[in-house]
This record gives structure tokens, C-alpha cells and sequence, in this order.
């Protein structure tokens, strides 16, 4: 029996023999991530029911020496949850998708305990059964796991109202490198007793160790909503309307921007034409309360120089077709091929200096720019189909955003596609604290490796 077999063998005795997967046809859909871009064959996959299984499958792939992928919804965008020691077949892809327990609703904490397999359309269907919500949602909802979410410390529309997944996680339980279990699901609100593992493991990328379930934050679930598509002659007067808003706004819940490239694409995708005459740039604004909003959001928006042309909707069909121009962005996208895409941030202020050395990289190196984001956080995703130098590209762009003052990773990671410009933004000295905290909790280095560090 060669060293795969019996791995088999032993995970199988763990976890039951249909949960590790070993054929090449059933292992395919977790070996490639979700651009298509990132990937390579796996040892095998398996598949534990809850921290016990997850516990004993990372001994097991310790004691084989086999380093170990984990993987939530396969909707990662920078290969941080797939193989990618081409040619090798030493990793072993630790699916979470079994980790989907969902525990009561604690309303009066307003709090939930979820499996890190648990996906964000279910998390925010069960808060809403209690009468909550959830402060985390993007357009791959159906798919991505709240594993995943803490993994990258995602974000999404409304961090303008709530901010990203670390601000949500207030508990949670993972296994170490070495097979040992740590965390609190208690969700206290008031603790004072060292470093903050949540906090430290949320934006890890599966590096640290393997989350398998997280206490989070629930919020009201304000059932009115009105949605402005509001168009502006650049990122610039954008970004002006985005000061009034924030000021004349007190229900502000998301505030996204299209540019006119993605505008079109999207557009043509979903065969409807934009509602409002397009300029440069397109912003979706959504508020919520608990009562209408439409007339304040009506109001912010009415005679402000920088609007061009404007709709309002409230909820029902009509809203729906102004969301649609932002969650189907992505997907239009990837109707067109697999694109390079630069997920960056900067202070809001220089947004218009960032996009202008973005469509001047492209212009150079050739491609076709796509550009849209979240206006309020400074986060710009940076599409590029048909890039003729990726490399260049890369280079450049990332190092725009850092010289702006930006990242080169907002929510998506840095998985192995970023790893090699983390220099841009941490210090010798910080990257040295991170190598020193990653070898403290992996010193074998059999989590995630080449991810992230």
C-alpha cells in the first residue's frame, strides 16, 4: 500500500469512506478556484462533519507530513484556497462545505454560533427567521462560506454601515497545525484576557489555523429599503457625492460604484439598458430603516451638481433591477473569459488618481478594464480581460495603490497571487512579526503553505 492509500485509509476511518475523495473526476471541482486561473491536482479531498473529524484529519495529514488546504465555497479570487504545488499531488484539500450546523439564534445577544461551512444566503435566512439580519453580504451569498469570509476578513456592500467580518466575529473555535483545538464560542462582549484569537485569526487565510465554527454579530433587520442609481461625469464627482451622502444620510447601507466599462458589460450581460443616462461613473446607494426611507434618500440626491441623472426605487421588482447593475457584475465578467483582477484600496480622496494609473497601465500593456467597487471604503475592483502583460500590470497597479497610501488587497486576500508585493505595504519589521507568528502556531509549515507568506 503506497502513502496515498493509506492516507485514505486513515482519513476514511475518521470521517466515513464516501467523504474522502480520491477520483480524479469528483476531485476537480475543488482543485481550480473560482477565476479559473489558480490551481492544481490534490492528494485527495476530505470532507469532516464537525472540530472532532477536523482535529483528527490534521493529525493524521501531520503524521503523513502532508500539507493541508482548506476550503470553503471554492469563490476565492486569488488562489487561496486551492492547490497550487503543481505536479506534485502532496496537498490534501480539507473541505469545510459538511461544517453547516447553524445554532439557535441568541437574540437577546443578538448573536449566532455557524459552521464554517455554513453559506452567507443561509446565515442571513436564519437571523431573518428570528426576526435579524446580518451585517455581511456580496453577491456570492449562495456560495461563500462564513469560514471563508473570516478566512479573508471579507467585506461586501454594507461595510459603510457595519464594516468587514472581523468586526462581526466575536467568538470562535479552530484547530492548530498540531491537531489542538482553541477559541470561546461564549461571544462575550466584555473580555480582557490577552491576545484576541479571533481578531488574529480572522484575515489568516487558512495559514494559522483551520476555523471550524464562529460566534457572530447580528444587527437590526431594517425591512425598508429605498435604492438610488445616481450617475456622475467621474470617480471624482463621485466621490464628492459621497461626502453629502454621508452627511445628509443617518440610514446609509451600502454605497457602490460602477464605472462606465462595467456599466456596459453588465448591462449587455443582462440584455436591459441602464435606467439613468450613463456618465463616467455610476453610484448605487442603498438605504434601510425601519420605516421608508425613500424620501431622505430622494432629498440627498435631488439638486446636487454633481448628479447628472437619477432613479429611486423602493422595494419589489424595480429595486431589484438597480441591484442587479451591482451583484451582476462579476458574473457578467466571467460570461467574457477569466480576468485578471486587482482587488485594491486607497484613501477615498484618491480614488481618481488610482483608476487613472489603472486605465493607464491597461492602455500600455493592452487588455480591456472593468472597474467597479465599493465607493465608501475606497475599494476598487480592478477587472482586466485579455491582459497583455499581467505581470506589468500587476506591478504597476499594486504599486499605484500603494504609493496612494492604499493596499494592494481589500477583501479578497492575498493568497498566492499577491504574496510577492506584500513588501509594498508591511515593513520588514511586520512581515518578520507575522513569519514569527506563523511559525509559533504551523512550525512545520503544513498549513496553507506559500499562501499569504
Amino acid at each position: 500500500m503506497n502513502g496515498d492509500d493509506r492516507l485514505a485509509g486513515e482519513l476514511a476511518a475518521i470521517v466515513g469512506a464516501e467523504h474522502v475523495v480520491v477520483d480524479d473526476d469528483m476531485r476537480a471541482p475543488y482543485e481550480t478556484d473560482w477565476t479559473r486561473r489558480f490551481g492544481a491536482p490534490a492528494r485527495l479531498v476530505v470532507r469532516p462533519a464537525d472540530t472532532a473529524e477536523v482535529a483528527d484529519v490534521v493529525r493524521r495529514c501531520a503524521a503523513h507530513g502532508a500539507p493541508i488546504v482548506t476550503q470553503g465555497g471554492n469563490t476565492g479570487l486569488v488562489g487561496g484556497g486551492v492547490p497550487h504545488d503543481a505536479g506534485s499531488r502532496t496537498s490534501v484539500v480539507v473541505s469545510t462545505r459538511r461544517l453547516d450546523v447553524l445554532g439557535p439564534v441568541d437574540a437577546g445577544a443578538m448573536q449566532v454560533t455557524a459552521g464554517a461551512g455554513v453559506t452567507l444566503a443561509r446565515w442571513r435566512a436564519h437571523a431573518r427567521q428570528a426576526g435579524l439580519d446580518t451585517p455581511i453580504d456580496f453577491a456570492s451569498r449562495d456560495s461563500a462560506t462564513v469560514g471563508g469570509a473570516v478566512a479573508t476578513n471579507a467585506g461586501g456592500s454594507r461595510v459603510v454601515r457595519f464594516g468587514t467580518m472581523r468586526r462581526q466575529l466575536v467568538g470562535v473555535e479552530a484547530v492548530l497545525a498540531d491537531g489542538s483545538t482553541i477559541g470561546s464560542l461564549s461571544g462575550l462582549p466584555k473580555e480582557t484576557v490577552g491576545l484576541d484569537l479571533p481578531s488574529l485569526l480572522c484575515g489568516s487565510e487558512g495559514t494559522l489555523a483551520v476555523v471550524t465554527w464562529a460566534r457572530l454579530r447580528l444587527v437590526p433587520w431594517f425591512r425598508r429599503t429605498a435604492t438610488a442609481m445616481v450617475s456622475t461625469a467621474g470617480i471624482d464627482e463621485a466621490v464628492s457625492l459621497l461626502a453629502a451622502l454621508r452627511s445628509g444620510l443617518p440610514h446609509l447601507d451600502a454605497v457602490e460604484v460602477v464605472l462606465a466599462e462595467a456599466m456596459a458589460v453588465v448591462a449587455e450581460h443582462i440584455g436591459t439598458p441602464p435606467p439613468v443616462d450613463a456618465g463616467d461613473a455610476v453610484v448605487i446607494v442603498e438605504c434601510a430603516d425601519h420605516v421608508d426611507p425613500s424620501d431622505e434618500l430622494t432629498d440627498a440626491v435631488a439638486g446636487r451638481p454633481e448628479v447628472l441623472d437619477a432613479a429611486v426605487a423602493t422595494e419589489g421588482p424595480a429595486r431589484d433591477r438597480l441591484v442587479a447593475y451591482r451583484d451582476r457584475v462579476t458574473e457578467s465578467i466571467a460570461a467574457r473569459g477569466v480576468p485578471l483582477k486587482l482587488d485594491v484600496a486607497v484613501p477615498v480622496v484618491r480614488l481618481g488618481e488610482l483608476l487613472a494609473a489603472a486605465r493607464s497601465s491597461v492602455g500600455r500593456h493592452g487588455g480591456t478594464l472593468i472597474p467597479f467597487g465599493h465607493l465608501a471604503e475606497g475599494n476598487l475592483h480592478l477587472n482586466v480581460l485579455d491582459a497583455g502583460d499581467h505581470e506589468a500590470i500587476t506591478a504597476e497597479v499594486l504599486g499605484a495603490a500603494a504609493a496612494l497610501g492604499g493596499t494592494i488587497s481589500a477583501e479578497h486576500g492575498v493568497g498566492v497571487a499577491k504574496t510577492r508585493w506584500l513588501h509594498l505595504v508591511r515593513s520588514p519589521a511586520e512581515l518578520a512579526a507575522m513569519a514569527a507568528v506563523k511559525h509559533a502556531l504551523d512550525p512545520h509549515g503544513i498549513l496553507n503553505p506559500g499562501v499569504l507568506f
